[in-house]
């Protein structure tokens, strides 16, 4: 065994710790920040620039030091301590966010720039240790400058290989089984497990002769030359395509799928795989290169090439669909795998080829090997992060992601044409063919762009090819919101999957709290949808506030309802674009009703969000004395699952009932501190205020007519109340923010007891 390879496996243990870290910091950093857009590019900048920062200055620190697989190892150790206080560093900030929030709600701009300071606070002092990583070992194995392409070849390929493992251990069994925390102490077990085995793998190790480090210090101060420049721009074309690429793929082809993690997860695995597969071929095949730039300028011709035929055979054609995933999990692989393999594999595999590929281009005769792999890393990083802030917030908004990844197509091809033009090929025929290949590609872009059938909304095939039609289409930074018609019921959709319907229930979401408690005044509506709920608030004299977390969605408001601007215009009513949980936990204001509607299916990605202990502890504090809270729980999950939710519920609540949706799409939870129960002259009450009885019988399944239908019904629609509901519950185990339960359910399902689908006659007092 040669020495290369115990260092290629504990590298391959750093990568599967990074993406760990990646996984758990995003979903931690969400509930401090929220779900917006600008709240995740906030703490995407902040993983990728500490990466940038580390890798750079730890390339430059690499070169001078005559045991560079010994800083590796310290690096891990030092890493795993702040790791394991990131916990309590992100409540600390989430302290001071809550203290800018107050004074800055008003002023978006101020507030993001304030997040991303955050960010860089809370993940800089670990992705600068990590980005430093790969460098350093790059120059332990790179004795000689010549050296270095294989070496940061096989390290790329390594890590990446480890990001893999990491990706599917985290996502499909860790959380589940560990929670986060505890999947955030198995990423710090491997990262320290690889520091200790570098430190002692050290220990056999003769040191770097004195004359290279100090050759390398004197040097160090030089510019780089011609090559290294052009390897920079590579590097950060890298960076800038494959992670729009990543985000772009990420929701077109989750499009109708239900927003599952396992959904995210899958593309992110198949992406990785990608770029594993393409390292090692550029580790095969190094050696067999003559002439780099070729190679590089037909790989960005070729990335252009399969991403048009990736959108032109599944993407254009709405070839996904919803996932039933809560019972049907093996959909995910026979139905849906096989679509992302063939839009992602391809495209990554040549990303995956050609970026260690520019490595070739640094060997540096003067010997700043860690400093030019750094320069390499730091630039494309560097590219990543500027991805993250124009393709959500300029792109998307304007062009729709369709178009976008059209013009990262031709980012692609333009790059290798320019390559082929200016860079020193050395075969003039081979030369003209690329440099032909690249503008002819790029030309053959822009027409199928304009001709508008490969570079469309998968959304809105997905709609029509059920048979529905469309009344209005936007997308913006979060999501693609289409409102129309199937079969003559109006829909909403976010990322094709619909989100609600004009049912009764939506209607008496607001309803029901308020024959609670007649006297109540304010309302908060989390999640807007159709504005149902908001507007039946409204129309019961109450002063509201709705939270919407996708930007486009209110404005389909009056898609669904005639009298829309009405309601809009309403200085008792207020629409605030945010994320529902950030608000909750951070506004001053006190409610007297709280109405949460998580969008379905109930298994989507950040659902927990707001059904979580924490976020009902969280709602309870903005609650007035005697304040009711009621949770939407629609149908779609275990009977078991459903215990789940009412025993967290019921864990902060001391009063609590369980009432059944009229419509039969799911159940009311409603809480307070206060008894609860439905007062036969307290309902007659609510029913006789204007528009009430009208709004709730004008729903297409409503099952009453009357008031007298109505106050007749209520009653009945109780399943549980009491004590009841803390009996049906039973014991076990609680949705946490640390234990998302309706998001990462794979274990239970495939190995766990067996529990019936969710139906009204399950619910009921043991």
């Amino acid at each position: 065994m040669t020495r290369r390879w115990p260092i290629l496996g504990i590298f391959i243990l750093s990568g599967a710790a990074g993406l760990v870290y990646e996984v758990v910091w995003a979903r931690q950093l969400v509930l401090v920040f929220g779900n917006t857009t600008q709240a995740v590019s906030a703490i995407l900048t902040g993983f990728f620039g500490g990466m940038a920062i580390g890798s750079f200055i730890g390339g430059r620190i690499g070169d001078r030091v005559h045991r560079p697989l010994r800083m590796y190892g310290l690096l891990e150790i030092i890493l795993v301590v702040v790791v394991l206080a990131t916990p309590i560093t992100f409540r600390l900030l989430h302290e001071v966010y809550r203290g800018a929030f107050g004074t800055l709600e008003g002023n978006p701009s101020l507030l993001a720039l304030v997040r991303f300071g955050l960010a860089l606070v809370a993940l800089g002092p670990a992705t600068v240790l990590m980005g430093a990583t790969l460098p350093t070992l790059t120059r332990y194995l790179s004795r000689d400058p010549s050296e270095l392409s294989g070496s940061f070849g096989k390290l790329y390929a390594a890590n990446t290989i480890g990001a893999i493992v990491g990706t599917i251990a985290a996502g499909f069994v860790l959380i589940e089984l560990l929670g986060l925390t505890g999947t955030l102490v198995v990423g710090a077990i491997c990262s320290a497990t690889a520091g200790l085995l570098a430190v002692v793998i050290d220990r056999g190790r003769v040191p770097l002769p004195s004359a290279q480090v100090e050759r390398v210090a004197a040097v160090d101060e030089l510019p780089p030359p011609p090559r290294i420049r052009l390897a920079i721009v590579l590097a950060f074309t890298s960076g800038l395509t494959s992670l729009g690429y990543q985000v772009l793929w990420t929701r077109l082809l989750a499009s109708g799928t239900g927003n599952s993690t396992y959904v995210f997860t899958t593309i992110l695995a198949v992406f990785l795989i990608g770029l594993a597969a393409g390292a090692l071929a550029w580790a095969w095949l190094r050696t067999r290169i003559r002439d780099p730039i070729s190679l590089l300028a037909l790989g960005q011709i070729l990335v252009a090439v399969l991403v048009v035929v990736g959108m032109a055979g599944v993407i254009s054609r709405h070839v996904t669909g919803f996932l039933p995933l809560a019972t049907h999990f093996d959909e995910l692989f026979t139905g849906y795998v096989s679509p992302v393999v063939y839009v992602v594999l391809p495209a990554t595999f040549v990303m995956g080829l050609t970026f260690p590929a520019a490595s070739s281009l640094v060997a540096d005769p003067t010997g700043r090997i860690a400093t030019n792999a750094g320069m390499l890393l730091a630039a494309n990083t560097f590219g990543a992060i500027v991805a993250t802030a124009l393709i959500p917030f300029l792109a998307i908004p304007t062009i729709g992601s369709p178009a976008t990844v059209a013009v990262l197509a031709v980012i692609n091809a333009t790059v290798g044409a320019a390559l082929a033009f200016a860079g020193p090929i050395r075969d003039r025929l081979g030369r003209a063919v690329t440099a032909g290949a690249g503008v002819i590609t790029t030309a053959l872009i822009v027409v199928a762009l304009t001709g508008g059938r490969i570079f469309v909304d998968p959304n809105v095939g997905l709609i029509t090819a059920g048979g529905g039609r469309i009344e209005a289409s936007r997308e913006d930074e979060i999501a693609s919101v289409q409102a129309g018609e199937v079969s003559g019921y109006k829909q909403l959709w976010v990322t094709g999957a619909s989100m609600t319907l004009l049912t009764v229930d939506a209607k008496l979401m607001p309803i029901l709290p308020l024959m609670l408690r007649p006297a109540s005044t304010t309302e908060l509506t989390v999640a807007f949808g159709m504005g149902t709920a908001f507007r039946a608030s409204l129309n019961a004299g109450l002063h509201s506030d709705a939270i919407e977390l996708v930007p486009s969605v209110p404005s389909m408001f009056s898609t669904f309802y005639p009298d829309a601007a009405r309601v809009l215009a309403d200085p008792h009513g207020r629409v605030i674009v945010a994320d529902g949980r950030n608000h909750v936990e951070l506004t001053d204001r006190y409610y007297d009703i709280i109405v949460v509607d998580p969008p379905p299916p109930i298994e989507s990605s950040g659902v927990s969000v707001i059904s979580s202990l924490e976020f009902y502890r969280a709602a309870h504090a903005r609650l007035n004395p005697g304040g009711v809270m009621m949770q939407w729980v629609p149908y779609g999950q275990t009977l078991d699952e459903f215990k789940a939710h009412v025993r967290t519920f019921n864990d902060v609540y001391a009063n609590v009932i369980v009432a059944q949706g009229p419509g039969g799409y799911g159940f009311y939870l409603l809480g307070s501190d206060e008894p609860l129960a439905f007062d036969a002259t307290a309902v007659r009450s609510i029913l006789a205020r204007p528009r009430v009885v009208e709004d709730l019988s004008s729903a297409y399944d409503s099952p009453e007519q009357t008031l007298e239908g109505w106050a007749a019904l209520i009653p009945r629609l109780v399943r549980l109340s009491g004590d009841e509901a803390a009996r049906f519950a039973g014991p076990g185990p609680l949705i946490t923010d640390d234990h998302p339960l309706p998001e990462y359910f794979l274990m239970r399902h495939v190995f766990g007891p067996a529990s019936p689908q969710l139906s009204p006659s399950q619910i009921r007092a043991p």
